[in-house]
């Protein structure tokens, strides 16, 4: 029986200019978010949370908790 072994991937930081570049990615190419983050290694939770907030900071969406 073939057993599957995952690691856990090393915590990443990524700087405010990279997050609000794959933003323009996503928002512009017109592929899906899951479809972006497969090509740029990224994952899904972390892209979605980065244009919730760029959408809040452009002002449209709810206030940050």
């Amino acid at each position: 029986m073939l057993k599957v072994v995952t690691m856990a991937r090393k915590r990443r930081k990524f700087t405010k200019e990279y997050k609000a570049e794959v933003v323009k990615v996503v928002k512009e190419s017109g592929k899906t978010l899951t479809d972006t983050c497969h090509e740029l290694d990224l994952v899904p939770s972390a892209v979605s949370a980065w244009v919730k907030q760029a959408e809040i900071d452009e002002g449209r969406g709810p206030p940050a908790l």
